[in-house]
């Protein structure tokens, strides 16, 4: 697979202060150090969706056509490599760690595209990133192959509720209602959904973008309730969650038990299909 890269410079200086990179990137959850005489890197892996990406910091330039750059800014030959087909919301991430460090260390930066050095622009930034990313899938069909692709805004709603879930979590201790996790899933026709578990008697949040909620009755019986049909069902019952995102819904503790009796006496329309689960890295978004 093919990189994104940003390139980090200096205005009329080399001078980067190794001990000080390596400090601020030590103080960073998700990261690992490593060096030796080809480089130093800064290995990261997201801590909540394992996605992965790298800064390096090397002897010589990896700018290419240095040369038809301002004088006026220097390389300091550090830089951040990006998978190209990494979903947008990590992205973005990355974006803003981005931003910390030029805040940090005063530097500019060079990424494709760019006719010459500028100062940080997450806008800009983001904006090329999308350029490249969606010329790479055209030009690569095979690469995008193996993903099935989603939008972004069901995407970046589906990692933002795994990334901030524990936050959430926090929120509703006190009240006695749970964040289950997602189950990806796929059926027989490689056709893939978005699932969640609810255990009966419990009071749960329904993440965003839900197509089934698999319903563990205390009787040992699953049930595969469609998801959207239960929210028609319980609209009238099923509160938002505040502050968050849209279609995030939570069953409400004093409407808890009639929920969970009518969600088992109820006789949904049976599921046929046959699923086997997926990973979250399957998923991409242009």
């Amino acid at each position: 697979m093919s990189h994104f890269y940003i390139h980090f410079f200096k205005e009329k200086s080399r001078q980067l202060d190794m001990v000080e990179v390596i400090e601020f990137f030590d103080s960073l959850e998700g990261f690992e150090v490593e060096m030796d005489e080809k480089s130093v890197r800064f290995l990261y892996q997201h801590p909540r969706l394992g996605y992965t990406c790298a800064f390096y910091i090397t002897p010589k330039s990896q700018v290419p056509n240095i040369q038809r750059l301002s004088p006026q800014y220097l390389e300091v030959n550090f830089h951040l490599k990006l998978p190209i087909l990494s979903p947008n919301y990590f992205v973005k991430h990355m974006i803003q760690l981005v931003k910390r460090i030029c805040d940090r260390f005063n530097f500019f930066v060079l990424s494709e595209m760019f006719e010459d050095v500028l100062a940080f622009n997450a806008e800009r930034i983001y904006k090329v990133y999308s350029m490249v990313k969606k010329a790479y899938i055209e030009k690569y069909p095979n690469e995008s192959n193996k993903y099935v692709f989603l939008s972004d805004e069901k995407l970046s709603g589906i990692l933002r509720y795994i990334d901030e879930k524990d936050d959430l979590q926090t929120y509703y201790d006190d009240m006695d209602i749970l964040l289950p996790k997602y189950y990806f899933i796929k059926d027989e026709h490689n056709t893939s959904y978005i699932a969640t578990e609810w255990k009966e008697n419990e009071s749960i949040v329904f993440p965003p973008f839900l197509d089934y909620i698999l319903f563990h009755q205390t009787d040992g019986v699953i049930k595969v309730i469609d998801y959207h049909a239960f929210v028609q069902k319980f609209k009238s019952s099923l509160l938002d969650v505040p502050g968050f995102l849209q279609d995030t819904k939570v069953i409400p503790k004093k409407k808890s038990k009639r929920i969970n009796r009518k969600t088992r006496k109820t006789k949904w329309e049976p599921i046929t299909k046959s699923f086997t689960k997926q990973h979250l890295s399957i998923f991409m978004d242009v």
